[in-house]
């Protein structure tokens, strides 16, 4: 995979200061791509641009945002492309978990906040950078983090369950449209990972639910968590002129938990 592919191009993270999303910033700077990051986490912000702005000082942007907000999604892309002049990978990597609960016990604001980060923010955040590619004539390429929960009916809850079935939907849909355009949208649905989603369940979740997952989804162990580093290899792939014939597809990447 030529590293010279991603010298003066824009790579556009959301969830971009923390775990998988973070890994991925990283991994599109050390090939020379700038990076533009967005996130609501203050702390990992900040220690974001202590770590790693400092080191790629005029190729990161880093941005406080919330991108289940269209003008806050206007705004990061405004100043992204001010900055850099235009966003050229997109990988929709924000993301939250929900308690575990079945769609008897779900109160739906919790619905209502899972789909709005997990499903409505990635295709209001593709639909914008697709608007501009179409303007420019740009080609571009999207990657949607899904998960191992896209394809199997309890890895979590009712919310968090149905978003990511529907971001494969979102992925296929975006990928199969405008393909034919230059703009690739391809989904990685990654299996269990240490990351600050997953931290979320020692907040408390249903344990009637996370009982239910158990019976079909084994306890790994954290000894065999993924490796955000090694899934952001496979984002940076999928970005790649190497995976150009890839579209609409969606890579499970969980080490082979889910293939049994």
């Amino acid at each position: 995979m030529s590293q010279q592919r991603f010298i003066q191009k824009t790579a556009l993270i959301t969830g971009g200061c923390g775990g998988l999303g973070r890994a991925i910033a990283e991994a599109f700077l050390r090939v020379g791509t700038n990076v533009v990051v967005c996130d609501i986490n203050e702390e990992l912000m900040s220690d974001f641009k202590e770590k790693v702005s400092s080191a790629y000082p005029e190729c990161t942007l880093v941005l406080q945002a919330d991108i289940t907000q269209d003008d806050q999604v206007e705004r990061v892309f405004a100043e992204g492309e001010k900055m850099f002049g235009g966003i050229d990978y997109v990988i929709n990597s924000a993301g939250r978990i929900d308690r575990f609960d079945a769609v008897a016990e779900m109160e739906k604001k919790t619905w209502n906040a899972v789909i709005a980060l997990n499903l409505t923010a990635p295709a209001v955040v593709s639909g914008r950078a697709i608007k501009q590619w179409l303007e420019t004539g740009k080609e571009g390429a999207i990657v949607n983090i899904a998960s191992t929960a896209s394809f199997r009916g309890f890895n979590c809850g009712a919310a968090y369950t149905a978003s990511k079935h529907g971001l494969v939907g979102l992925t296929k849909n975006t990928g199969a449209f405008y393909g034919s355009k230059g703009i690739r949208c391809n989904a990685i649905a990654a299996g269990a990972m240490a990351t600050n989603i997953s931290a979320t369940l020692a907040e408390g979740c249903n344990m009637d639910g996370v009982a239910r997952m158990r019976q079909t989804y084994p306890d790994i162990g954290e000894q065999a968590l993924c490796d955000v580093n090694k899934i952001a290899e496979i984002a940076l792939f999928l970005c790649s002129d190497a995976a150009q014939v890839v579209n609409g597809a969606v890579w499970t990447a969980d080490g082979g938990v889910t293939a049994g």
